[in-house]
């Protein structure tokens, strides 16, 4: 069976089924303990549908068009860079799906039991017809809902932490045959407990229903799709510009600088393990599709072949590594005169071979020089250039990974970086060049560390104290960086 049969024929149920009255029915399964695991899907849900607002959408182009350390090690094709942030969107979209998929399983209607590959290709979908997407209003009401379920389960699973030490305490003092006034004054605060998470349950989704919530999830992510299509200017072969009235999307207005972008793009399905890191989004098959062109000059991109013309970080695995070197750096930059030995060594421990390498090559080739101090202030002033371009992608980098981190995701927190901010697409030769150049720079400057930084205390009045610590870095300032 096709994927639009199946589409049809899976919408044509749900629709169908809509149009009866909504009952309740006790014997339906409860969310119960599954709601932790929900809270986080709502959560995402409504992640995607804020980040997909006009002012987010226009703060990603600010922030592609002004990040000159993407034009550097990414592209300066400002098309192709509103490409790679709609592959990362719809992969997010169909993370979701396959979570809500799984949900599913656990329903006793039919209608949700084979949801598994219905967002297999977003874009192919077509809701408008079926009916079963929000109008703007409406899934702005369905967003607040899920922040309040997500903020009370978040709040449940607070004082349930609590119930449980406190219960534990109580067994203690049973034990240990505690006074009997104490024991009952305990007693009672444990009851008040209980009644506190009892109160949080009945207004978090633990006591909904599975056929509730999924109807929920699986419309607001319809809701998605096309809100996705409008503000790409996304348009399928059977139908013009996809559009809703009273939105704000679907206009012909396309978010790409030349009014542009390609006109569809597919995300296949792969086979992914939800232990591995999310950085390996560049080994997903991707494909583009002729199907016309949107707005003006609308140019089309394979995104596969464009991504794999040159090795980049996330290929090799190295992104999130080099933002932490590159971070580093910039710290040791703000003080190079201050450096210590061991942190000399934990940096060139961090260095990979190739950049191991390469310093010692370009050492070399600088060994004619002459060592001064305006050697050293020129290049200080060359790596604080570098990092003025280079740091935002590598602080983009640990903040993509640390709010995709699933021991410390909280429920209600979500984030707004794309992996096109990052340094995941960057160039692996040029930013390896890149951070090679800095660790020269803070060669040069922490080697004339110390007569730079004699001048800037002259006549501080400092005691002998700080003297013999000067002393002591006339000593390492003395040593190379590197061997």
């Amino acid at each position: 069976m096709g994927i639009e049969t199946m589409e049809s024929s899976w919408f044509n149920t749900i629709w169908k089924s809509s149009r009866k009255p909504t009952i309740l029915e006790p014997e339906r399964p409860l969310i119960g303990i599954m709601s932790f695991e929900v809270s986080r899907l709502m959560t995402k849900v409504a992640n995607l549908w804020q980040f997909l607002t006009h002012k987010q959408m226009t703060w990603l182009q600010d922030q592609l068009s002004n990040s000159l350390g993407t034009q550097k090690l990414v592209s300066d094709d400002h098309n192709y860079l509103m490409e790679l942030a709609l592959l990362e969107i719809l992969d997010n979209i169909k993370c979701v799906a396959q979570a809500v998929a799984r949900l599913g399983k656990k329903s006793m209607d039919p209608i949700y039991n084979n949801l598994d590959h219905i967002f297999d290709n977003p874009m192919e979908i077509d809701v408008n017809w079926c009916g079963w997407e929000y109008r703007l209003k409406k899934m702005e009401k369905r967003v607040k809902k899920m922040k309040r379920f997500t903020a009370v389960t978040s709040q449940l699973y607070e004082e349930l932490e609590v119930l449980h030490e406190l219960e534990n305490d109580l067994k203690i003092m049973q034990e240990n045959n505690t006074d009997q006034m104490k024991l009952h004054e305990f007693q009672k605060k444990v009851a008040w407990q209980h009644e506190e998470v009892a109160d949080l349950r009945e207004m978090s989704v633990w006591v909904r229903s599975y056929d509730y919530i999924l109807r929920l999830l699986v419309r607001s992510l319809l809701t998605i799709v096309n809100r996705v299509k409008g503000v790409f200017g996304i348009t399928r072969r059977s139908s013009g510009h996809i559009s809703r009235g009273g939105s704000d999307i679907g206009k012909g207005n396309c978010f790409a600088r030349s009014n542009s972008i390609s006109a569809l793009v597919s995300v296949y399905p792969f086979e992914r393990d939800i232990k591995r890191s999310a950085s390996n989004l560049g080994d997903k098959a991707v494909k583009s599709r002729n199907t016309g062109q949107v707005g003006s000059g609308c140019v089309l991109l394979d995104s596969k072949k464009r991504l794999f013309q040159k090795p980049t970080l996330g290929d090799a695995g190295l992104s999130l590594h080099y933002a932490n070197v590159i971070i580093f750096i910039e710290r040791l930059a703000i003080a190079p005169h201050f450096i210590c030995p061991e942190a000399r060594e934990d940096l060139y421990q961090m260095l990979t071979t190739r950049i191991k390498n390469s310093f010692r090559v370009k050492i070399k080739n600088e060994g004619v020089k002459v060592y001064s101090r305006d050697l050293a202030y020129e290049w200080s002033s060359l790596m604080q250039k570098t990092l003025n371009w280079l740091a935002p992608l590598a602080h983009n980098m640990i903040k993509w990974h640390s709010e995709r981190n699933f021991e410390k995701q909280r429920m209600g927190l979500g984030g707004i970086v794309l992996l096109v901010n990052t340094l995941h697409y960057a160039d692996q030769v040029k930013c390896e060049d890149a951070i090679t150049e800095l660790v020269m720079g803070l060669h040069y400057v922490s080697r004339f560390g110390r007569e730079i930084n004699d001048k800037a205390f002259v006549g501080c009045g400092y005691g002998g104290e700080f003297d013999d610590y000067l002393v002591h870095k006339c000593k390492i300032d003395s040593i190379e960086l590197y061997d």
